[in-house]
């Protein structure tokens, strides 16, 4: 596979590594290269912060453990700072998104699921699917609620960097996030019906014209296939 210039697109601080972490690690040990769009401030997500923490120290710290973070990815994140919460399909928010979208030139992007939990992850879809020329991946909503993948990602020896990578996000989580992220990747890989398969994440391609083939596009491994694919109904 040639050199890709990859893109995730997320809205908060501690999206990525939670939904896309794994497979962007997989895809940096392969060489290619791999860029971190954060859309929002993170103002608004104060976690278990006390009250009297201001809203500009909240956005400094989420920065800090954006950064903290995608240091283990090898990359810089790159902050557009929109409001948190105040997220919409208005020309402003379009030209930031379709203007970093220019600058990085991307050949696959992986973004929110369009029905996702949050109107933040919910409208930076949309903006990234009215902006992005390249395929598109949707990733896994909040603990896989209403979504079935059509493709997924063997993340298993990348997990123990991912969970490094969201606990960097102290500000957030009043407990360890291993259990949320373990649960929904295992998940994942149980659906995969592969025993090397331990951890994976789940995506779905936003399928149009010239893109239908964009599957190609994900990080992969060669598992040899087995000779012959036992009905349900012979196995012991």
């Amino acid at each position: 596979m040639r050199q890709l210039k990859v893109v995730a697109m997320m809205p908060h601080p501690d999206d990525m590594e939670i939904l896309v972490a794994g497979t962007l690690l997989k895809y940096k040990a392969q060489g290619h290269e791999v860029h971190v769009v954060i859309a929002m401030d993170g103002r608004r997500g104060r976690g278990h912060l006390p009250d009297s923490v201001s809203a500009e120290e909240i956005v400094a710290l989420r920065h800090a453990e954006a950064r903290r973070s995608c240091a283990m990815l090898g990359v810089e994140p790159i902050f557009l700072d929109l409001e948190d919460h105040r997220l919409i399909e208005d020309r402003d928010c379009y030209e930031k998104v379709i203007t970093v979208m220019e600058q990085l030139n991307p050949d696959v992007i992986f973004t929110c699921a369009p029905n996702d939990y949050h109107n933040d992850h919910r409208c930076l879809s949309r903006l990234v699917l009215n902006s992005a020329w390249a395929p598109v991946f949707f990733a896994d909503t909040a603990c896989g609620v209403d979504f079935n993948p059509d493709y997924y990602v063997d993340i298993t020896e990348f997990m123990e960097t991912k969970l490094a990578m969201a606990r960097q996000h102290q500000s957030q989580f009043s407990e360890d996030p291993k259990e949320m992220i373990e649960i929904v990747n295992r998940f994942r890989a149980l659906q995969c019906r592969r025993q090397e398969i331990r951890y994976a994440e789940g995506f779905r391609l936003y399928k149009r014209f010239e893109w239908v083939k964009a599957y190609e596009l994900l990080p992969h491994d060669d598992y040899e296939l087995p000779e012959k694919i036992v009905p349900t109904t012979e196995r012991n």
